[in-house]
This record gives structure tokens, sequence and C-alpha cells, in this order.
């Protein structure tokens, strides 16, 4: 039945403005998520959503009518980096790494029942847990672990254990360890103003400004994960100057106001607007490898001009959804047979495989102009 719709839905792509036309009563859902996704199917970035996401983002919405976004942490984010269940490739690396940790003092939330989740994904997420918190007690970010907020990182229902005393959620230690990375990378002190591609539900972006309180930072993304990255970090960083700016079209408004703000959102037809090097660092972890070719290219494009670094993270090898014509095979993206087509000019001066997922790149890049 599945490949049966699967193949339906190439010939007949679900459409998620078609979705959005639809619903009639706006009055049961947020203003600002009105708002957003209106500006967004009006704009030219509508047209660059794979075909794979357009369908995930019809059933994101569906719950967001039906449930709002205070639940995201244990719903919605599963489409971003929540992961309910665990294979050999993923966790090999951390498992290895694992084993000559110092103990660790757990308080029987192995058994713990996530809520919306299964008992079965409740086990595997809550040892995940345990595996990445012992793996990140071995780096110089444990230290950095009390800075990042539980209400955020545990306030939209998230799932969550306690080891030895903290908070311990997947996105949390997740996204210390990607700035780790990042930072051996890139060293983040030479860095003032962040663009990040793609943030899902704002998670890395939550721990980079819990780090690094000066930066300004930019997020590229279309809705509902642009929307439930706002909210976030609307609550994150109560004090800091939050602007949308979906709708400025003009090159000298959006820098100024980029300049003027904190936190700035844009969509990502809004990158031809920026000027040469207006960035000082690019990011896009855990999404290009959710992209079709051609989006993927459009991206690499952009970021060719508006910044000299770029660092991104995928999977080493995926298959993407509903992104082919009919009968034909999906597309495979994999990093070491030359599917992302990364430019010529591009020097790749760190590559690394994350303790999780094993099976991952994190991936640096010094752009020649």
């Amino acid at each position: 039945m599945f490949k049966i719709l699967r193949q339906y839905h190439k010939i007949f792509p679900r459409k998620f403005g078609s979705y959005w036309k639809k619903i009639e009563d706006y009055s049961k859902i947020d203003n600002d998520l009105v708002k957003i996704t209106n500006s967004f199917i009006n704009s030219e970035s509508y047209n660059f959503v794979s075909r794979y996401w357009h369908i995930l983002n019809i059933r994101a919405y569906e719950h967001l009518i039906n449930k709002g976004y205070k639940d995201y942490g244990s719903t919605i984010a599963q489409n971003y980096f929540t992961v309910t269940d665990l294979y050999d490739p993923w966790i090999d690396k951390a498992m290895d790494s694992a084993l000559d940790t110092v103990d660790i003092r757990l308080n029987g939330d192995i058994f713990k029942k996530q809520n919306y989740f299964t008992y079965r994904q409740s086990i595997f997420y809550n040892y995940l847990c345990i595996l990445l918190y012992s793996n990140l007690k071995k780096t110089k970010y444990f230290d950095q672990l009390y800075k990042l907020q539980d209400k955020t990182y545990t306030g939209f229902d998230d799932p969550f254990i306690k080891i030895d005393n903290h908070k311990i959620t997947t996105d949390k230690v997740v996204s210390l360890l990607d700035c780790e990375k990042i930072n051996k990378a890139f060293n983040l002190n030479d860095i003032s103003k962040i663009l990040e591609i793609g943030a899902g539900s704002g998670r890395l972006a939550d721990a980079i400004l819990s780090l690094e309180a000066n930066k300004k930072y930019v997020i590229c993304d279309i809705p509902p994960a642009i929307f439930i990255s706002y909210k976030r970090l609307q609550v994150a960083f109560p004090e800091k100057k939050i602007s949308l700016l979906f709708d400025v079209t003009n090159k000298d408004e959006l820098e100024k106001k980029i300049n003027e703000s904190d936190i700035s959102f844009i969509f990502p037809h809004q990158l031809d607007l920026f000027s040469k090097n207006f960035i000082d660092l690019v990011l896009a972890v855990d999404c290009l490898h959710e992209m079709d070719q051609k989006t993927i290219q459009n991206y690499f494009e952009k970021i060719n001009k508006l910044t000299n670094k770029f660092y991104f993270s995928v999977w080493d090898e995926t298959l993407l959804p509903y992104s082919k014509k009919i009968f034909s095979k999906n597309t495979r993206l994999n990093y070491l047979k030359g599917d992302y087509n990364v430019p010529k000019n591009w020097d790749n001066i760190f590559k690394e495989n994350p303790v999780f997922p094993s099976n991952y790149w994190c991936l640096g890049f010094d752009i020649k102009k």
C-alpha cells in the first residue's frame, strides 16, 4: 500500500500551497504562523521546496492546527533530529567511545515512558541519551552543558531523562557536539555573523547563542520550521532583538535590519540580496540531504557569493523520497560519490565523522573567490 501511495504521489505530488488554501478557518492557528505561511507561499522560496518536504510540511501543519506548538518537542521534532530508533551504523562510533567513560548516575530513567512515544521508542531514546551523554563527558564542551536552558530544551514537551541531575535530551547533547565540530573547523571566536540554513527547531542556534552571546544570527528556513525556531528563540532570549524580515525586498534595508538585530529570520530567496561576503560563516547542519539536487545547487550558488566559510553535515548516503519522476528511483545523495557537486573553488579544510550518527560527515570549506 505504501509503494502504491508513493507512486501515486510521483504522478500527482501533494503541494503544501494547495493544502493551505483549503484551510478556511485560521482562528485556531497562531497568528505568527498564519502571517509567515502566507508570506512564504507568495514568495520565490516556495518554488524550491522538495516534494518530500511538501508532504512533511502538510503533516506538521495538521498537528499544529489541531494541537498547537507547545508539544512540538515530542511530536513535530521527529521530523528534525529527535531519534526514536537505533541502527548499528548510527551508533558504532558512540558505542566504542563510551566503553571507557566514567560512571554516571542514572535514577531509573532508562525505563521512562516518553509522551507520544511507544515503549520501544522510549527505550531507544532513553538509551541514546545515556550513550550521547557518556560521549559528551569526554569533551571540553561538557562543561558548557549548564548553559543550555531547560526552558527551551525540555520546555516544549521534549523527551528527556535525568543523568547526574541534568535533564538530558538528544538535542542538548548533539547541539554541543555540533558546536565542538564547528569550532574545530572554524574558530567561533573569530566569527561575528552566522547564517544557518535549515535550522529546524532552532536547537543549534539556541546552543551557539547560549555559548557565544554576542554573535549576530540569521536563520534561513521555510515554515513550519522557521515558525517553531522563532517561537523557541523568543523564549530562550527574551532580551535579544528578534526580527522577522520576510517581506524586505531591498538589499540595503535587509542588511541594515540584520545589523540592527540580534537574531533575524529570512526566506531562502532573500539570500540573493546580500552583498558579497556579508556573512562570516554559513551553517547547514542536518538539512541538505533532505533537498533535491536542484535545490542544493541553488543554495551552493548563493553561498559561493555571500561567505568565505561554509560548514555542513550530511548522512554519508541517503535516498530522498518522492524526488524523481514516475517509475524512477528516489534521488541518491552520497557525498563521497560526488552527488552534492561541491564547487571546485571550495577547499575542504575539515572532514570528520561525529560520534552520532556515526555514518555522518561533518565538513568545513574555505571558499576561494
